[in-house]
């Protein structure tokens, strides 16, 4: 495994598991999936489960509705990452005495909303009152093809696809962070249900963009030391509105990859020798996926920038938001410093630890 500790959320979320075994029928290890995935006597089963606090206290999620949808997209889309069919989710609330009940409302309509959306059902859950809002979801999802998906299995020559356009989830984080006058309100993203369920039966690897595209990428490159490098044409995956959002800031595009907050969609490669049979699939089944790139021997992510090909610090971009200690405008000044390094010395490589 290459050097996956040189990440600092990995090297604590490795530091929580020191003392716990692991489930003998738990199919997949820390890591390795973006749900857990369980052996039954007669089947497969997926679970996991997923909070919204941060995003609340920061302000990044401050309408009721949008935060019931989140706390139902965000789990369900680690079922479809692994290619499953949800059954269910599970539902904890911890609701403020004064959040008031017009909210409580819009926040029961996002749940609600979503559950219907994506045909599945909310089996039940927990509520209490605390300081502040805080919503935790669980979802169940049964895998019914025999063919597991994981993070797991991309080799070299494999393509490197996205399930849609991406760029949404960055771009209204730095409307909703950084930015105070420019404001980018498309953000209601979809967990990839259908798409997981039919990349599955063509996949070498599979991850939502939850934390942005690079950190998807950083994270499968260090669990399958291989490495990924993205077509001359990559800004044509960034959603119209995202692209022309970043340029109305004067921001680099690729930047609305380097954040960490995604629009969850799935990045999956396709063996060379499937691809013909996973198109003709998707087309059938009416489905976009757009080509990113390849994957690649070099364990490093490689992105055509500023007339060169560049090899981008990817452990740097993933540790940025923690060591920027919460500081939202440091974050995004650290960020174009880089920008500023790759765009005027193209020539030194910034190969990730």
């Amino acid at each position: 495994m290459y050097k996956l500790n040189s990440i600092i959320e990995n090297q604590k979320i490795n530091k929580l598991l020191s003392d716990f075994k692991r489930s003998p029928h738990q199919l997949n290890k820390p890591h390795e999936s973006d749900a857990e995935i369980i052996k039954l006597n007669d089947g497969l089963l997926a679970i996991t489960t997923d909070s919204i606090s941060e995003e609340i206290l920061t302000g990044l999620y401050d309408d009721p509705y949008i935060i019931g949808w989140m706390i139902v997209t965000i789990n369900i889309s680690d079922i479809a990452a692994v290619g499953a069919l949800p059954i269910g989710i599970l539902i904890s609330e911890i609701i403020p005495q004064d959040f008031g009940q017009e909210k409580i409302r819009e926040l029961q309509k996002g749940i609600s909303d979503a559950c219907i959306m994506y045909k599945t059902f909310l089996l039940g859950g927990d509520t209490n009152e605390g300081e502040s809002l805080v919503l935790t979801g669980t979802a169940i999802g049964i895998i019914q093809n025999k063919k597991i998906m994981s993070r797991l299995g991309c080799k070299s020559g494999d393509i490197l696809y996205s399930s849609g356009k991406l760029g949404d989830g960055n771009a209204y984080a730095i409307s909703k962070l950084i930015s105070e006058t420019n404001s980018f309100t498309k953000y209601k993203p979809l967990a990839r249900i259908k798409e997981g369920r039919t990349i599955s039966k063509y996949a070498s690897c599979c991850m939502d963009t939850s934390d942005g595209l690079i950190a998807t990428l950083d994270q499968l490159m260090r669990l399958n030391n291989a490495g990924f490098e993205l077509n001359n044409n990559w800004q044509n995956v960034i959603d119209d509105d995202a692209i022309e959002y970043s340029k109305n800031l004067n921001l680099p595009p690729w930047i609305l990859f380097a954040g960490q907050h995604g629009e969850f969609e799935l990045i999956f490669t396709i063996p060379t020798e499937f691809k013909n049979a996973f198109l003709k699939e998707t087309l059938k089944n009416e489905l976009s996926p757009i080509e990113l790139g390849r994957v690649i021997s070099d364990r490093e992510v490689k992105i055509p920038l500023y007339k060169e090909l560049i090899s981008i610090n990817t452990a740097f971009i993933r540790n940025l938001p923690i060591e920027a200690n919460g500081d939202i405008n440091h974050y995004l000044k650290m960020l174009l410093e880089y920008d500023y390094q790759i765009k005027h010395e193209p020539s030194l490589k910034f190969t990730s630890p």
